[in-house]
């Protein structure tokens, strides 16, 4: 049985925790609109959207729990049949460490779900409580008849990425973990063994970024990238020498046997293929951790609706030699090295909501312009391995920082001078109107339905 994740995105988990953790007279309850997707290993069931029920849709109550009106339901679920997605109960039991469906949670459950089912059997369908460090429940998966009790949810916050249940670890250590996090403890060594990262172009900046992450223990890094090594790679990276580029070795190759030197309890799993190809795709699908180290903005924007997607953090990095285009003569002097990195937390503010993305931009590319370092239309190579390696440094360190929980906010796109050696920081306020934001979030694999014999 693969492995069930309930993802929940964090513009959506502030408001949840806030309303099932309150105080009130009945058991406060949330109920949360689905989609889902399907890997090799995982089902994820991806949180989309809250619906917070009005006070006037709850019946007096002799007990604790909560009662809802039949109309009230109708309303909900014609909601998620018009949006095609699944329903969620969610509800919470305060301050219990080992937390369990009561019975009453059981026999709602029992009642309920099916006829979710009934409505919509496309999508999953589920009843989850939460308590102080796990979770029980049980889920209805698509056109199933046994309810499944084993699942995982992923909370992806604003600062940090974490799993419930938690990791066991005595007190001690989890302490140690919350004031000195980077110490080296049995409870950070699992959390990092523990974690996926994919990493999306394995040329200059992305053979740096895997070697980073094999060093601090990463458990299994997914290494996207269809080409060989050829002779400027030698001049963008330390990693790719003039053996790989004599054999003409996949980059994937070369950064499996890099990894393998640095560290042996690291799995690297190479995928020969581009984005957005299904056999990357699906491999994108399974990670915890995106880093994506692609040289051309149309690679960048299939990189932003996956992550978006199948909500998982997206660190993106980049460089380019910049030309004073308004300069006479065909060899234009260099203005600027310029480099961006930017991490993308499902909820917050995207590539698009930066304007990092713009439709314009993606014409412009399409239209010829060139995707070496140097932009200026030319193919010439350039000395940059340098100033990858402070890009993919600081990749591997967003990383680090979302495993571990260091307090962050990432509402900012950090410009890279490398005149000056220095990183700027950019407030990027989330748009209303991004199309990424509003239709691509959490939207999952897409649900195909026949169409009526009578249209």
């Amino acid at each position: 049985m693969n492995e069930i994740q309930i993802r929940i995105p964090s513009h959506v988990i502030g408001p949840l925790f806030e309303e099932i953790n309150r105080s009130a007279r009945r058991e406060p309850v949330v109920f949360g609109l689905v989609s889902h997707a399907q890997t090799s290993k995982r089902q994820l069931i991806l949180v989309q959207e809250l619906v917070l029920p009005p006070e006037s849709a709850f019946l007096p109550s002799r007990g604790h729990g909560a009662r809802w009106s039949g109309a009230y339901m109708i309303e909900l679920l014609n909601q998620a049949l018009k949006k095609k997605l699944g329903l969620f109960i969610f509800h919470a039991h305060p301050n219990v460490t080992n937390v369990s469906m009561s019975r009453d949670d059981l026999s709602s459950a029992d009642d309920l779900l099916p006829r979710f089912q009934l409505v919509f059997p496309d999508r999953p369908h589920g009843s989850v409580v939460f308590g102080s460090e796990s979770v029980d429940g049980v889920i209805l998966m698509p056109k199933a008849t046994k309810f499944l009790d084993r699942f995982n949810v992923r909370v992806i916050e604003n600062h940090r990425i974490r799993t419930w249940p938690t990791v066991d670890a005595p007190s001690a250590e989890r302490l140690q973990l919350a004031r000195q996090p980077l110490t080296a403890t049995p409870l950070l060594r699992s959390l990092l063994a523990r974690a996926v990262v994919a990493v999306v172009g394995l040329s200059g900046g992305g053979s740096q970024v895997v070697s980073h992450l094999a060093a601090l223990g990463i458990g299994e890094i997914i290494g996207i990238d269809n080409q060989c090594v050829d002779r400027s790679n030698r001049l963008a990276t330390p990693n790719l020498g003039w053996f790989e580029a004599l054999l003409r070795i996949s980059k994937g190759t070369a950064a499996k046997f890099r990894v393998w030197l640095t560290n042996r309890e690291t799995t690297f799993a190479p995928v020969k293929a581009r984005i957005p190809e299904k056999e990357a795709l699906d491999a994108l699908k399974r990670a915890d951790i995106i880093v994506g180290c692609v040289n051309n903005l149309h690679a960048r924007a299939d990189l932003s609706d996956a992550a978006a997607r199948y909500c998982i953090p997206y660190v993106d990095i980049g460089l380019g030699l910049i030309p004073d285009e308004s300069a006479p003569g065909k060899l234009k002097p260099l203005v600027a090295i310029a480099g961006n990195l930017f991490t993308i937390i499902p909820g917050g503010p995207c590539l698009w909501c930066a304007d990092f993305l713009t439709k314009a931009k993606l014409d412009d590319e399409t239209g010829g312009r060139g995707r070496s370092y140097l932009r200026d239309g030319s193919d010439r190579d350039a000395y940059v391995s340098c100033f990858n390696g402070i890009l993919a440094a600081e990749a591997a360190a967003e990383v680090l920082r979302l495993i571990v929980g260091l307090e962050s906010r990432r509402e900012f796109r950090r410009q890279y001078d490398g005149f000056t050696g220095t990183l700027l920081e950019m407030a990027i306020p989330r748009k209303p109107t991004c199309h990424v934001c509003s239709s691509v979030l959490a939207a999952g694999d897409p649900v195909w339905q026949p169409i009526s014999q009578g249209r």
